[in-house]
């Protein structure tokens, strides 16, 4: 369906009222030509006619103005929009890069064109090494770019479907963020589509949102969040498992919080686990005994129980659920 626009109530009470006002004005101003009591009426009680004449006018005018108050700002907004739009008619080199003829920018200043925020290409063409569509700047050195189709940027395959945000680093636009397309993988497990990177000062940081699982030291977890050397080797990782899990002696339900052991948990390893158990659940041992939320189990990857410590030692924050919505 095509959603369509009604005006609001006001629009039709002024209407209303102007109409009403008019039509009453001109069917008096007949009258008063066609009949000569009514002039002699009018010459009788002049204060009162013009009066009325007068709030007939007033009123029947609102209407009538309301229109003529859109059409101004609709044109003062048509010349405002023009005078921050120019489309090029040649090549031009503006931040270190080459716009093709038929480029459309939209200015932050009207006339120069180096302060425009957007280039709109008549076709695909390169900015930073990648085919765009559509290049923004949200500020000097922050651009983002709407590419044409998905693309290799620094070892990863950004989605077209999504803004690629690059940042100037030394004068050179370098990846800040963007989704990662289908082909994407780490350590040799496909990444889900739609996977947000993001560059850190030190490497990298995956973040995983869907509803597809990402297979990490041999869990599937949902709302996985990696971070990763240049290089793209894994350091650290927390999610959530998408489904029961054992390890070990333990068994853990869906949902429950797993992390690589923060640095200097005493009697942590780097390589080993904490599995936190969400509110409401808890992780059973083969021996019959739970270990219930708001308690974290330290283990190796190969399932040796190492501790078992209170989230508050663990570095773990318990927060409460919040529902949203009735």
């Amino acid at each position: 369906m095509i959603p369509v626009s009604f005006p609001g109530g006001n629009h039709y009470a002024t209407l209303l009222l102007s109409l009403i006002c008019l039509a009453t004005l001109l069917t008096w101003v007949v009258h008063l030509l066609r009949h000569r009591p009514a002039r002699d009426w009018l010459a009788v009680h002049r204060r009162l006619g013009a009066l009325l004449l007068l709030v007939l006018t007033g009123l029947g005018a609102l209407y009538p103005y309301q229109l003529f108050s859109q059409w101004r700002e609709a044109r003062r907004m048509a010349g405002d929009e023009a005078a921050h739009r120019l489309a090029l008619d040649t090549a031009l080199a503006l931040h270190g890069e080459t716009l093709p003829a038929g480029t459309v920018l939209r200015l932050a200043r009207p006339g120069q064109a180096d302060s425009f925020v957007q280039a709109q290409f008549p076709s695909p063409a390169s900015v930073a090494g990648m085919d765009a569509i559509r290049w923004l700047r949200h500020a000097p050195d922050d651009w983002s770019l709407i590419l044409a189709q998905d693309q290799r940027v620094e070892g990863w395959t950004c989605s077209r479907n999504h803004p690629v945000e690059l940042r100037l680093q030394q004068g050179r636009p370098r990846l800040a963020s963007c989704h990662l397309a289908p082909g994407n993988s780490l350590d040799d497990q496909p990444l889900p589509a739609g996977t947000w990177l993001q560059a850190q000062p030190q490497g990298w940081l995956l973040r995983t949102d869907g509803s597809d699982a990402l297979a990490v030291a041999g869990m599937d977890l949902l709302k996985a969040e990696l971070r990763l050397a240049v290089d793209g080797k894994r350091e650290r990782f927390e999610g959530l498992l998408a489904h029961e899990t054992r390890l070990g002696g333990f068994t853990y339900p869906a949902g429950t919080r797993v992390a690589s052991a923060p640095a200097g948990l005493s009697g942590a390893q780097p390589g080993d686990l904490l599995f936190s158990p969400s509110r409401g659940r808890s992780a059973r041992h083969a021996d019959g005994s739970e270990i219930a939320a708001g308690r974290s189990v330290l283990q190796s990857p190969q399932g040796e129980l190492l501790s078992v410590i209170p989230n508050s030692q663990a570095g773990v924050l318990d927060v409460a659920s919040v529902r949203l919505g009735p």
